[in-house]
């Protein structure tokens, strides 16, 4: 059984050609020999290097007059360039190119279509984030993301999430100004702006994209695990169910390489509850998901939410801070009140809402949190807004009650502690100035007015003088 690269119908990803989703089920064919032995000849390659010109229509063709959907090339669009390899020297490589045997017997023995579906990407790039509602918005006739159902569709049995192909894009890359442009007219250019049939065929095309490590992102698939998307959709309503709750990942996706399927600790926020499944669909039940035979004593730490982590040590509740802000954080297993979600802050929110920063004592309203706030607000800012500040600090502190003795000259002690925090109210032009400017004038113009008798022709010295 496969699992889909989405639980809920989501992984747009647009076909190759006539790349349908059935052939996905297939096990991948061994390539046809070649001339030479253990050496495979890569058809995309050769014709983009000895005709660096050649345009993609020229072997893909429309199924209809006006369609973008594309069918395989046949012999038709081969005869145009290797007539006398069809009709003089029947060439192995050439025929190999999509039958299995040779010479060729009929036309059943063909290979799959592209050669490796169901283990390297068909596409080159593509960025959910770029495609998704961000509205998130609802198709009344599915109860799922209309942004996600408008993609992909699920067979009767519920297990496989169809793959898009160019009908489905062509809906809005079709219209003038969209790039890549998705016509009946296809370009090369439009081609590859969604493929590399280069990489297609090898994937040591470039080195940053061997998506054969990463089979579960190309096949969607976990190898031997039994899954079903329809006992979900059954219950969604029950435990609030979408496309997103298990792949909330997905929106906040920019590549194909990023992309992933649910992982186990998904499944537990759920399926670990006696009260929330049934005691054939929980984390004890082994058969329930695992289609080879799995002999567990006991229900792994990875299975289950009631084992505490092992980075979960005493200091880790002071220390949290970078294992809950990554995007694979999964606090929201054991923390009920913590939405799953790639977003950091979202994730913090849930906790810090509810419940208090260990440093926030006693003695942190009145004394500590200034320091801390002039150092870094955005810290500040995860739980509270500026009018939390502003609302506080318009009220007199009491450090300033009774306001009168205070300002006649009680405030002098603490200002020459910590003027800073002054500061965090008043300026000297607004508040130190009423007082402070009126006297520093009446001590000055007298001791002007007597050093000018002094010595009328010097310079007054005010510094020599004040000491």
């Amino acid at each position: 059984m496969r699992i889909p690269l989405s639980r809920f119908t989501f992984l747009p990803v647009v076909a190759f050609a006539l790349a349908t989703v059935s052939a996905f089920a297939q096990k991948p064919a061994a390539p046809a020999p070649g001339p030479a032995a253990g050496k495979e000849f890569y058809i995309h390659a050769f014709h983009k290097d000895k005709l660096s010109g050649l345009e993609c229509s020229l072997c893909h063709v429309a199924v209809k007059e006006g369609s973008v959907t594309l069918k395989r090339p046949g012999h038709d669009q081969c005869l145009t360039c290797h007539s006398d390899d069809f009709n003089k020297d029947l060439k192995q490589i050439v025929c190999a190119q999509c039958h299995k045997t040779f010479p060729p017997t009929s036309s059943e023995d063909l290979v799959p279509f592209p050669r490796y579906q169901g283990t390297r990407a068909v596409l080159f790039e593509f960025s959910h984030k770029g495609h998704v509602d961000q509205k998130a918005r609802i198709d009344a006739k599915t109860g799922f993301r209309a942004d996600c159902t408008f993609c992909h569709k699920f067979d009767k049995q519920g297990v496989f999430a169809t793959f898009p192909g160019h009908q489905e894009c062509a809906t809005c890359h079709a219209k003038a100004g969209m790039k890549p442009q998705l016509t009946a007219d296809l370009s090369s250019e439009g081609c590859r702006g969604c493929h590399t049939p280069e990489e297609i065929e090898n994937p040591g095309f470039t080195g940053t994209r061997q998506f054969t490590n990463n089979r579960t992102t190309v096949t969607g698939k976990y190898v031997n695990i039994s899954f079903s998307h329809l006992p979900h959709f059954k219950n969604k309503d029950q435990f609030s169910l979408n496309c997103t709750t298990c792949h909330y990942a997905i929106p906040n996706s920019a590549s194909i390489a990023d992309l992933s399927l649910p992982k186990m600790l998904d499944c537990v926020q759920c399926h670990d509850s006696a009260r929330a499944v049934k005691a054939e669909f929980q984390m004890g039940n082994c058969k329930t998901c695992h289609a080879d035979t799995v002999a567990a004593t006991a229900v792994p730490n990875s299975h289950t939410k009631n084992v505490k982590p092992d980075f979960h040590t005493e200091g880790f509740r002071r220390d949290h801070a970078a294992e809950s802000a990554a995007a694979d954080a999964k606090c929201s297993v054991c923390h009920m009140n913590v939405t799953p979600s790639v977003n950091a802050k979202v994730q913090c929110d849930s906790c810090h809402q509810v419940m208090r920063p260990v440093n926030h004592t006693a003695r942190w309203k009145e004394d500590l949190h200034g320091k801390y706030a002039s150092l870094d607000r955005t810290e500040c800012a995860v739980c509270h807004t500026a009018s939390y500040c502003s609302d506080c600090h318009n009220e007199l502190p009491r450090s300033h009650q009774p306001l009168a003795p205070f300002k006649a000259g009680a405030h002098a002690i603490p200002a020459q502690l910590d003027v800073r925090s002054c500061l965090t109210c008043h300026t000297f032009q607004n508040t130190c100035s009423e007082c402070h400017i009126n006297k520093i004038a009446a001590i000055q113009l007298p001791q002007q007015q007597i050093l000018a008798k002094a010595a009328p022709v010097a310079k007054p010295d005010l510094v020599s003088f004040f000491r």
